[in-house]
């Protein structure tokens, strides 16, 4: 029988609406959103962070005290700053990754639509052609009524997998259609990520300008330290508390390669403040300050710092809190129970567990904790108890 093309075309037609009725909905739930979330969350903490800083320096009353909350608080603000920054790749990276993840999930989808309309299409064909075959014919053509049930059954069997076909295919319809809003969403999303973090990396750039003239500032932390002396004091032994129990954890291991330490921070050998007491007296320093501009007048902040002495990194701080104690700083056991402590770095270059050589980078120059401008503050340490650091620096 020759193929009756109106037929198959109203065949055809009537597939295509059914296939476009609207179905139960299919969510599609992305498994990155739980994680983008996250870094949102952590990344509207740091701005409200940045923006309590904003407001303690404003609370300065003349030009000078502003200038001084500025110096104090720019290490915290470029602190905040290469957080979020951090926080903005890494959801760029799982944006990116989530839309070609999506991007292959709609091309498996497509496929599957494909393959199951080339097998609707065939069978429209086979029904619409052979006449006496159809279903109907098929059913009405029984000799006996055991046969009628049987092959009424096989038709009924038929009509149902037409029928989970066509389902099928509207599910994965609706799944294409979930999929490419979640795309088009992303992308969005990503768009706005990089233009944050642009802004971001901008602002940076102006800090870290603005770090080049700065120094640490002796007289004005001299001034802060009488305003606040018993606060402050307060505040000071328990961080020693807090770093003498780092200390009394510490396993030091081998023996100490011995002759002169190497001066942590080349080309910058300029002293603010000596190991001792200072401040009239009023408060102990237990290391030196390393701090000011090179012989080209260059700034110490963001200058590498060097490992005094070979050993392995026995504590590493990388959260601190502002205005308190070394800020972000790193211990190195040199074995026989010496060990040096650098402070106020800006960041580190190594982790914890990690073995170091005489000379390596270890970290960079900042101003974090309590501290009135860029400076490294190193420590000597023998059986966890501060010495002179010119005895093995000289």
């Amino acid at each position: 029988m020759r193929l009756n093309k109106g037929r198959l075309c109203l065949a055809m037609a009537v597939m295509v609406l059914f296939l476009s009725l609207s179905g139960p909905a299919y969510a599609v739930t992305p498994d990155y959103r739980s994680a983008l979330d996250a870094l949102s969350s952590k990344y509207t903490q740091l701005e409200k962070e940045q923006k309590a800083i904003q407001k303690e320096i404003d609370k300065a009353k003349n030009a000078k005290e502003k200038q001084l909350a500025e110096k104090k608080q720019l290490d915290n603000q470029i602190y905040s700053v290469r957080e979020q920054i951090a926080l903005l790749a890494e959801k760029i990276t799982i944006l990116e990754s989530s839309i070609t993840e999506r991007q292959e999930e709609m091309k498996r989808q497509s496929a599957t639509i494909g393959n199951s309309l080339q097998t609707l299409k065939k069978r429209l064909r086979v029904m619409y052609s052979t006449g006496s075959a159809s279903l109907l014919g098929l059913v009405l053509g029984a000799e006996d009524f055991s046969q009628f049930l049987t092959r009424a059954q096989v038709a009924s069997r038929v009509a149902q997998h037409d029928r989970q076909l066509v389902e099928d295919m509207r599910h994965e319809l609706s799944v294409i259609n979930l999929v490419k809003d979640e795309i088009d969403d992303a992308r969005l999303e990503l768009e706005d990520a990089k233009t944050q973090m642009a802004e971001k990396q901008a602002d940076l750039g102006d800090k870290l300008k603005k770090t080049n003239s700065q120094i640490q500032d002796l007289e004005a932390l001299e001034k802060e330290y009488k305003a606040n002396k018993n606060a402050i004091d307060k505040q000071m032994k328990e961080v020693q508390a807090e770093v003498d129990e780092i200390y009394r954890q510490i396993q030091s291991v081998g023996e100490y390669e011995g002759g002169v330490m190497l001066w942590p921070v080349l080309g910058y050998t300029s002293i603010t403040s000596y190991y001792g007491w200072r401040f009239g007296g009023s408060d102990f320093h237990t290391g030196v300050d390393i701090a000011r501009t090179n012989a080209a007048g260059q700034g110490i902040y963001g200058k590498p710092i060097r490992a005094a002495a070979s050993g392995k990194v026995v504590f590493a701080q990388t959260k601190y809190i502002a205005y308190r104690g070394y800020g972000i700083y790193l211990i190195i056991d040199h074995g026989s129970n010496i060990s040096t402590l650098y402070g106020h770095c800006s960041s580190l270059a190594v982790k914890v567990g990690q073995k170091v050589n005489r000379g390596d980078t270890i970290g960079y120059v900042g101003s974090t904790g309590w501290s009135t401008g860029p400076h490294l503050h190193f420590e000597v340490r023998v059986n966890g108890k501060h010495v002179n650091p010119l005895t093995y620096l000289k």
